[in-house]
Parts: structure tokens; sequence; C-alpha cells
């Protein structure tokens, strides 16, 4: 070959865009939660994604994260310039969006100007000291207006489902509830498999029966009891855990295809430092070639 010509295949092989996860002729597109290793630089996080063979990333754009929300007017076009260079998408924002006010608003507006028209928002919280139905009722309400303002907007939330009594929506019965009257075009649940296996116990498979209509996006993630006699969980890799091939076929038999998330949560760090972060990369690497395995 000359090197003219293998030069130019070889760019061609650089911005090809990763193919989606097939399963019954189907495609799953597959992102990663980009927390653990928010440190990288966007261009060389697209290189590490490519060479997985996922779809992009589950962007941190709150705050905290790799982009702050008061700069993402400014910031959000490189991110998706960067990863772009190699096929790759961020799918979905983590974000603090809860509400309808105005910054809120103003905030998706940024996302969908960038072609983002997924968003996790951030959770309601129960008052454990006052009457829990009320406060489903409060959040429903709520939760109806948060969609109508994505429907405005062409925008889809992801509620992600959170083990913990403060959670509203962790005992499934309640998500079902607030999400019983919302067209999940507008707003869907995040079904974490960590959080709601766990939360959900022997009753899995009643969680999986009050949410599979509401479902906008599938999280993955594995974790496990530390003792025989704790409520504390340990997170581990995939498949090591309480969240095995057949907690995951559980969820998606059925469903049309739906990004899938990743989120590697059992490294020694949240957010890992730049002289370390390729080790998150290896360990989200790991997790990935199982899920696909899955898949």
């Amino acid at each position: 070959m000359k090197r003219r010509h293998f030069l130019a295949q070889g760019g061609l092989a650089a911005v090809a865009p990763a193919l989606a996860q097939k399963r019954g002729g189907k495609e799953w597109p597959v992102v990663v939660f980009e927390k653990p290793m928010q440190t990288l630089d966007y261009d060389r996080m697209g290189e590490e994604l490519a060479k997985m063979g996922v779809q992009g990333i589950e962007a941190t754009i709150r705050n905290g994260g790799h982009i702050e929300p008061r700069d993402a007017a400014k910031k959000v076009p490189g991110m998706v310039a960067s990863l772009a260079k190699n096929g790759c998408k961020a799918l979905i924002a983590a974000c603090n969006v809860i509400s309808t006010a105005k910054e809120d608003f103003e905030y998706l507006k940024v996302l969908k100007a960038n072609g983002i028209t997924r968003y996790r928002m951030n959770y309601f919280r129960y008052d454990l000291k006052k009457p829990l139905l009320p406060q489903v009722r409060d959040f429903t309400a709520r939760l109806a207006e948060i969609a109508a303002m994505n429907k405005e907007l062409g925008m889809q939330a992801l509620y992600q489902v959170h083990a913990g009594a403060k959670y509203a929506g962790s005992l499934g019965w309640d998500a079902a509830m607030m999400f019983e009257k919302v067209a999940p075009a507008h707003a869907a649940v995040a079904f974490d498999l960590r959080h709601i296996r766990s939360g959900s116990g022997l009753s899995f498979d009643t969680a999986v029966a009050l949410l599979k209509d509401h479902l906008g996006s599938v999280y993955v993630k594995d974790a496990r009891w530390m003792g025989d006699r704790t409520r504390q969980l340990k997170n581990v890799p995939l498949d090591t855990g309480i969240v095995d091939r057949k907690t995951f076929e559980r969820v998606i038999r059925g469903q049309k295809p739906m990004p899938i998330s990743l989120h590697m949560e059992w490294g020694k760090a949240s957010v890992y430092p730049a002289k370390d972060v390729m080790e998150a990369v290896a360990n989200i690497a790991r997790d990935v070639k199982v899920l696909k395995g899955w898949l």
C-alpha cells in the first residue's frame, strides 16, 4: 500500500464512529460515566473510548464536574468537537437540574443546541420526619412540570433510581407513582442495577415489573454486601457481586434499545487525579468488556 493511501485509511479509521452493540438485530448504545476519568482532556478521553468500542460518555456538566454549569455555553461545544474526532458523543449529561427555573431552562437550551438531548436530573429527597405520601404527590407534580419543559425543549430527563432511605424512588413503588402519567420521551427512569438490586432485595422482580414501562436508560455497576450482618455495600468489578448477566437480562428483556451507561465505582477514587487516571481507564475497560459480553 502506498504511504499516502495508508495514511488516508488510518485517518478514516481514527474518526470512524464506534458501532453500538447489537442484540436481537437492534443496536444498543453503550456509554461510560466519565466521572472517574474526568481529569483527562476530551481529546485523549475520546481516544480511549474508541479503543473500548463504546459510543461516548455520560458527561459531568454539573457542580464539581468536568464542566461547571456556569461554563457550559463556552465549553460544551469544545467537548462535543473533541469527542467527535474519535466518533464519540455525550449521549447523556449528568447535571443539577431539578426544576423549571430560568437557570435550568437556559442550561438545557445549551445542551440541546449542542446535540445533547438526554440529561440525568438531580434527585428528589425525602424528609423522613414528615409523612411520605404527600411528598410523593409533590414530587409527582414537580416531575410533570419538568416533563412539560422537556417537551417544549425536545429533551428527555433521566431519573436515576438510587438506593437509600432519603432518595425518592428507591422503593420502586414510589418511582412508579411519580412516573405513572409522564411520557417517557420527556422524563424516564434510569434503571440502576446496583441500586435497585440492593434496595429491593428479594423484590427485585417487582421493581422491574413496576418500572419496565418507564425506562429511558440502564445504569450498569456492581457491589456486594460487606458481611453477613451489615447494611453496608462495597463497590466491586462488574459481574463479581450482586449484579450478573441474569440481572441485566431481566431488565432489558422486551425493551427497545436505549443508552446503557457503565458506572465504574470500584476503583480507589471517585475522581482519579491526573497522575493515576489511566488506572481508572483500565478499570473501565475491564467492565466494558464484561458488559459487551452480556450484550
